[in-house]
């Protein structure tokens, strides 16, 4: 080809070269296309990820909320009596000064008049003509945000910017069980703030990701701005990430919606979060490496051509003294010795360099073959360790660490046991399930050092106690479950007495005093799985802590 360079060297350098630039730029179009889309890609599933968990969090924590107002109805019967505006108000402030997000908390009775209140506010009025206190009458109700211009008069008279609210509220019961009024709350718009502040990552700002919390209509509700004066694209109603233009700012972004789970499934709100980056932020990355790997392609060619150059000035320099010398013969010199200076020198040392190899890789076999005789007998030796470490590890999945009893997983696969010859034989069995009383007061006393003495010793008094046919584990915390085979409902109810009388007198040095209570149920023939003795038992246990602890309660007692 005439276009080649016709010396060895420049067909050498130019080979070299064009070989850099073909290792260099195919990975500079693999950057480009397929690890941009890769980038995409992750980018995507980051901003997915993150709308999901802002969506959980904000769904989780008005469950809580929900939950936590519903508890206070449940628990503060007074809220509900005729001395509410006395008993209630104490209730009510703390709750507040515990949870500073709750703008106001009130309760009504059942025409919709104010009762008691946080600071006092909206005492005596009627708010029967709220959403909230019409809903809060059927059940647990979840509303959306929205302005309350009575509320902000009380609680920021002359405030320029309006305040939002979230209402929460709950059916009041009186002892009989009728609905007596409404407990409601308002939960100040900031509450938005601190938890999608709370979860979103700090470097989010630096990669201008922003997180929009966006109610049914569209409208953008966080960051606090009008209700109404902001929306997002239309078309932005879909979890799968996709890059939209249609942004007011201008410009193309990754943006994806994901809906807020249902809080309160009788009053949905059908929020989403919606999460955006700029399309030149998201490529930021793959535009600087972009850069990076053309300049070294570059340069690398560069230096290969220069490398390439001076080696082959030194590889071509045995043809060209051979050249000279079959010029001079050419030229007439007959004494002219055909020989580079180079050829048997090199032979000679290449024979020296085999025979070298030859004697390395010799020892170099030798060696290996002891290495594998020793790889072997250390392979040997390691299987062996590990089948004694696999047994002990089967033993402890199955023993609770610090009693010693079966855990949980070895107690279900006991009951299944059970269950299976009962249902072959016939024969009952009795499950006990027992539980230390006022375990957390231990712990907070005297520490969880002495919490787990307790519970080893209650273990160790259990094991005593029962029978070898017996069955004893740790079912979880501080609970444990007996099993006694082909048992007698009455032997069985002596049986738990004795456990309980036997813990109530033997009490550790750990700690002032330990006594159980315990729940019996026999198993039975029509339960539908080994579950149902122990769901039964745990009610009796329920009945025997409601009954004042330490004690025993049976559904066969009498």
């Amino acid at each position: 080809m005439k276009w080649l360079p016709e010396t060895f060297r420049s067909r050498l350098a130019l080979a070299i070269g064009v070989l850099a630039l073909g290792v260099g730029l195919p990975f500079y179009l693999y950057v480009t296309h397929v690890y941009g889309q890769q980038l995409v890609r992750e980018r995507e599933q980051a901003l997915h990820e993150l709308a999901e968990a802002v969506a959980s969090v904000v769904s989780l924590n008005l469950e809580e909320r929900l939950r936590e107002i519903g508890q206070v109805a449940r628990l503060s019967p007074e809220l509900a009596g005729a001395r509410a505006e006395e008993a209630g108000a104490a209730t009510l402030d703390a709750l507040q000064a515990a949870y500073p997000v709750y703008a106001w908390i009130g309760a009504t009775d059942a025409q919709g008049v104010v009762k008691v209140a946080t600071g006092g506010l909206l005492v005596g009025r009627s708010v029967a003509q709220r959403p909230w206190f019409a809903a809060g009458l059927n059940g647990p109700y979840l509303g959306d945000r929205h302005r309350a211009d009575l509320l902000q008069s009380l609680l920021a008279p002359g405030a320029s910017e309006p305040l939002y609210f979230i209402d929460v509220a709950v059916p009041l019961r009186a002892p009989d069980g009728s609905v007596s009024g409404v407990l409601s709350a308002h939960l100040h718009w900031r509450w938005a703030a601190n938890v999608v502040g709370a979860i979103v990552p700090r470097k989010s700002a630096r990669q201008q990701i922003d997180v929009f919390l966006v109610d049914q209509a569209g409208h953008i509700s966080y960051p606090d701005r009008a209700l109404g004066a902001d929306r997002v694209p239309d078309g932005l109603v879909s979890e799968v990430p996709q890059v939209l233009d249609s942004w007011p700012e201008g410009g193309e972004y990754l943006s994806v919606a994901v809906p807020v789970p249902e809080a309160g499934p009788a009053s949905p709100l059908g929020w989403r979060v919606v999460v955006r980056q700029p399309l030149t932020a998201a490529l930021g990355d793959l535009v600087d490496l972009q850069r990076a790997v053309l300049g070294v392609t570059l340069l690398a060619s560069l230096v290969f051509l220069l490398l390439t150059w001076w080696g082959a000035r030194i590889i071509s320099r045995p043809l060209e003294v051979l050249t000279g010398l079959a010029l001079r013969v050419e030229r007439g010199e007959e004494d002219v010795v055909l020989d580079a200076g180079a050829r048997s020198a090199e032979v000679r040392a290449l024979s020296t360099a085999l025979k070298g190899m030859a004697a390395t890789l010799i020892a170099r076999r030798q060696a290996l073959e002891r290495s594998n005789h020793e790889l072997e007998d250390k392979v040997a030796e390691r299987t062996a360790e590990l089948a004694r470490s696999n047994a002990e590890l089967e033993r402890l999945a199955r023993h609770d660490p610090l009693t010693g009893l079966p855990n949980r997983r070895a107690c279900d696969e006991r009951l299944a046991l059970e269950f299976e010859r009962m249902r072959r034989t016939g024969v009952a069995y009795v499950v006990l399930v027992l539980d230390v009383d006022h375990f957390k007061l231990v712990n907070d006393s005297h520490g969880h050092a002495a919490g787990d003495a307790v519970l080893r010793h209650v273990a160790d008094v259990l094991r005593r106690q029962l029978r070898s046919t017996d069955f004893v584990g740790r079912s979880g915390g501080e609970e444990f479950l007996v099993l006694l085979p082909q048992t007698p409902p009455d032997e069985a109810l002596r049986v738990a007495q004795k456990l309980r009388h036997a813990v109530d007198i033997s009490c550790p040095p750990a700690a002032d005093h330990v006594t159980l209570s315990i729940g019996l149920s026999e198993a039975q023939p029509e339960h539908n799985s080994s579950d149902g003795a122990v769901r039964a038992a745990d009610h009796q246990l329920y009945r025997a802590k409601q009954n004042g602890r330490n004690r025993v309660e049976s559904s066969f007692m009498r």
